[in-house]
């Protein structure tokens, strides 16, 4: 009589958080290819070890080692990580060790951060651990 399943939206922004909406606003339009990709996902209990190149989001559940380079990262509040990283925006929840690149660093509560953070802005919350050289560039 009724239909259970609901229809999924045919927009191309599906993954945007409610946080993100205002930055959305301010977004030029990108290729199809971009806006409808799929955030890579690193999760709880997976080891990565190597270099990894994601022309999107990266969301880290696990352990990584080594290089990411991408267009948004997220360390989630069991994520770690060790190694190099450059992003235009990087939120961290859990843990970072190394050298860090970006142009948006949030790092949050539960984030424990230490090496070299080289950034253009920085969000800390109350209670983020940091630790090491704090670059800030123009």
């Amino acid at each position: 009589m009724f239909n259970k399943f609901k229809t999924q939206s045919s927009s191309k922004i599906d993954n945007v958080e409610a946080g993100d909406l205002d930055l959305v606003a301010d977004l030029e339009p990108l290729e199809d290819s971009v806006v409808s990709q799929k955030p890579t996902i690193i999760s709880e209990g997976a080891i990565f070890d190597g270099n990894i190149k994601v022309a999107g989001a990266l969301h880290l559940e696990g352990k990584f080692k080594g290089n990411i380079k991408a267009a948004k990262v997220t360390i989630a509040k069991g994520g770690n990580f060790n190694g190099k990283l450059e992003a235009e925006v990087l939120t961290i929840f859990g843990v970072a060790k190394g050298e860090i690149s970006c142009s948006n660093l949030t790092l949050n509560n539960t984030s424990d951060v230490s090496g070299k953070l080289v950034y253009e802005k920085i969000v800390v919350d109350a209670g983020a651990s940091i630790s090491g050289e704090l670059i800030h560039k123009v």
